[in-house]
């Protein structure tokens, strides 16, 4: 690697911060979880920096000084500082952010690179490339200089007890790591004590009102199109139970006639999932369409290269006869098994069906255009509980459990580790609260 400088050797950092995140890279870590260790620890070592206090002076009482700095917003003000000084002293820009720095569409194939995380570890030009593309990253979300005005990471406001509490624990398991090194710590893990957080109260809108906002698209958007998608989009999240980041990374191969869907989830843990017999309608319904823009990509590919049989092994006219409940379900199986599926221009479920995206290969719809989707529904519906993709996370669990669920088979499908995040999530609603208190209550 070449001695010029880059956003690797000018972030400030803790001792022995990158080999923290090889190892963290080399244990299978998402790229997503390393990106956000990486900034953490980095905020900390600039907070030390500003004090002038080496890392070896970290007491419990700069500890609390930290939270304070957090907790105020004080920190935003040293990162800008930080990014200006840098920004001014050679390193431009377009070096500071560039396209794959927008840290939560970040995945581990933006390293341009197939190494496998064992040749990492022994692959010291490896190792340089993956640090100066997560610090890249990392530099681009620090502070809010130069951002839009308009944006919610521009506030100015500190970070809430949630957000300190999870940098907090970025520093205890970083001193972990250093102490699994045999490397002596100034302050033992558990000396790092967390601060109070207020619980929030956990809103899943009433049934009646998740059905409303399930079936809104076939009401509010005026592409037929872009209508029989988003629905089918909003049956499969509550069908399933799946984070919105499963459900836009989803690929036609997938797709059978079981309803039965192997995903990979948070932290690359693998699941299923499976969807009820409405939700394979809307999907059938969906896979008409999908498969009438594959058949039109296709068509567009082969005019330009001038031969071919723009029907060969592609013709949605077969199905009309089939007595099958799921045709074009079916058609897409059938796709899958002869390979003609990979002669698609998308692997993807969900695409845009116009605008830029559309035109690209590899097309896939953003999780952003589908939350902003969610959210006009709501807002047009006038259901006043916050309501996103996740809630419908949350109202799938939650009425599963009111329909008698064990917590134990919701933990599987919703793909916790622990039971006591799903507890979080199947949570009684205040309508089932109230007739266990009126049925249940010793003194009526």
């Amino acid at each position: 690697m070449s001695n010029e400088k880059t956003v690797n050797n000018v972030i400030p950092k803790l001792p022995k911060q990158d080999s923290f995140l090889l190892e963290l890279q080399n244990n299978n870590y998402s790229m997503q979880t390393v990106l956000n260790y990486a900034r953490d620890l980095s905020i900390f070592a600039v907070f030390i920096d500003v004090n002038g206090k080496g890392f070896g002076k970290v007491d419990k009482e700069l500890i609390t000084l930290y939270k304070g700095y957090l907790r105020n917003g004080d920190h935003l003000k040293d990162l800008d500082d930080l990014r200006e000084r840098y920004m001014n002293n050679g390193l431009g820009k377009g070096e500071m952010a560039p396209k794959g720095s927008r840290g939560p569409r970040t995945n581990d194939r933006d390293l341009g690179t197939d190494t496998t995380p064992v040749e990492a570890y022994e692959n010291a030009e490896f190792k340089g490339k993956f640090l100066d593309d997560v610090y890249r990253k990392v530099f681009g979300s620090l502070g809010v200089y130069g951002k839009p005005k308009n944006v919610s990471s521009r506030s100015e406001s500190g970070l809430d007890a949630r957000s300190v509490n999870r940098m907090l624990s970025a520093i205890r398991s970083y001193l972990k790591f250093l102490i699994d090194r045999d490397i002596e710590v100034p302050i033992p893990p558990d000396a790092i004590k967390l601060i109070k957080a207020d619980r929030k109260k956990s809103q899943v809108a009433d049934l009646d009102d998740l059905i409303r906002l399930i079936e809104s698209p076939s009401e509010f958007e005026h592409d037929g199109d872009v209508g029989i998608r988003n629905r089918a989009m909003m049956e499969l999240l509550f069908s399933t139970g799946m984070r919105i980041s499963e459900l836009i990374n989803l690929n036609l191969e997938q797709i059978n006639l079981d309803g039965k869907l192997f995903i990979k989830g948070k932290g690359k843990k693998e699941r299923f999932v499976y969807l009820t017999n409405r939700a394979m309608d809307w999907l059938d319904r969906y896979l008409e369409v999908r498969l009438r823009h594959a058949f039109i990509e296709d068509v567009s590919k082969r005019e330009t290269s001038g031969g071919g049989d723009v029907n060969q092994g592609f013709n949605i006219d077969m199905v009309g006869g089939e007595d099958h409940r799921w045709k074009y379900v079916k058609m897409v199986e059938e796709y899958r098994k002869s390979g003609y599926i990979n002669r698609f221009s998308s692997p993807a479920l969900f695409i845009p069906f116009s605008g830029i995206g559309s035109r690209k290969d590899d097309s896939r719809l953003s999780t952003n255009y589908f939350q902003e989707c969610i959210a006009s529904y709501r807002r047009r519906l006038g259901i006043l509980v916050p309501t996103s993709a996740h809630s419908l996370r949350h109202g799938f669990a939650t009425y599963l459990a009111e329909n008698g669920a064990s917590p134990a088979a919701i933990q599987v499908l919703l793909g916790h580790e622990s039971l006591n995040t799903t507890t979080r999530y199947v949570h009684a609603s205040d309508k089932y609260a109230e007739g266990e208190h009126r049925e249940k209550h010793p003194l009526k």
